[in-house]
């Protein structure tokens, strides 16, 4: 089913969301709330300049006094870089709100929900105050995702049981359904609060397969093969232009193959890697033909072996030995010494 939100029909909108994903006021008042995500963020590594403790009745008292009466209450940090910090406790425990503000701004920037020292609730808010997205945990394992464009237009609806993505809906600024995933299987939109297309993914079971990121003026930018978080296959970079900059091969979250990298759409170097690691011999071509400049000999990426330069008149050769300059002489001699160590142990 597509549906088209519209300012005329924002209604529509809220009773969509409200049957696809239950309500915060619904999830508090059948009392499960209280069963999510320990959190309790510091004021992240910035300096505080100033604390303030208010009694959980309203009145400002002393560090050592709200301690005394059960350290319940309000805590108001300031912070170096102008941001304010209030946080609400019982018993020495987040319950209740906390919010951050913009530097030197009484915009809340942040703002999360806890009971008893379990966050059930993050929100995030553009500079103007308005709402920029939304988590809710509904256990544990269960989280709701809103995000809005800027001018308040849904964005993005999701929901996650244990981080694999098993719902969604993405819309365009327009309020048109562009993309869904229904059964952890689907396609992924994500756009700029501005509406810019940024990336487009593909998803099975609930895992991200294959992504798409994109330039502002939307030509692509690169596209990668995933398996379970990690990159595996082929992976590709482009230029704004869309000419190749990067082709490369991943296995298991590392380089293993060979990488190619272009100048103007023509390769000029071919680097290979095994598991990881730069292991055999790097070519570098000149730029438009297929003719060899410069061959580097690695291993475990260290350069080990002979490197070539190749120059119109002559051909300049250096010997390496795990990444350290040797003479070709030394360099035969310890192979050799490698190689009999080798068949003795065998």
């Amino acid at each position: 089913m597509k549906f088209f939100p519209t300012k005329s029909n924002n209604h529509m909108v809220t009773t969509m969301k409200r049957r696809l994903f239950p309500s915060i006021r619904f999830c508090s008042a059948l009392g499960v709330c209280s069963l999510f995500a320990v959190g309790c963020n510091s004021s992240s590594q910035e300096e505080v300049v100033k604390t303030s403790y208010y009694h959980a009745y309203g009145p400002k008292v002393t560090e050592g006094a709200w301690q005394a009466q059960g350290s319940s209450g309000e805590v108001v940090e300031m912070l170096k870089n102008g941001v304010e910090v209030r946080r609400e406790y019982r018993g020495g425990i987040p319950h209740g709100v906390t919010t951050w503000t913009f530097p030197y701004s009484k915009v809340i920037e942040r703002t999360e929900e806890f009971d008893n020292g379990r966050r059930f609730l993050t929100s995030k808010n553009y500079d103007n105050g308005s709402p920029k997205s939304q988590e809710q945990w509904l256990t544990p394992e269960h989280r709701i995702v809103h995000s809005w464009y800027i001018d308040g237009a849904p964005r993005i609806i999701e929901e996650y049981l244990s981080d694999r993505l098993t719902e969604g809906q993405y819309f365009t600024g327009i309020g048109e359904v562009e993309g869904s995933v229904s059964a952890g299987n689907g396609t992924k939109i994500d756009r700029s609060s501005d509406g810019k297309l940024m990336a487009r993914e593909q998803i099975a079971s609930g895992d991200v397969i294959s992504r798409e990121t994109f330039y502002p003026s939307g030509q692509v930018r690169e596209v990668i093969s995933l398996i379970r978080g990690k990159r595996d296959g082929q992976s590709r970079r482009y230029a704004e232009g869309g000419e190749p900059l990067v082709i490369e091969h991943w296995k298991k979250g590392l380089l293993d193959g060979l990488q190619l990298v272009f100048e103007g759409g023509q390769p000029v170097r071919q680097i290979p890697y095994v598991r990881g690691l730069k292991s055999g011999v790097e070519i570098h071509l000149r730029p438009g033909t297929e003719d060899i400049v410069e061959e580097i000999s690695w291993y475990n990426d260290q350069r080990h072996g002979v490197s070539k330069t190749y120059l119109a008149d002559q051909t300049i050769a250096e010997w390496f030995w795990k990444g350290g300059r040797v003479s070709e002489e030394q360099f035969s001699i310890r192979n050799r010494a490698t190689l009999v160590s080798m068949r003795s142990e065998h």
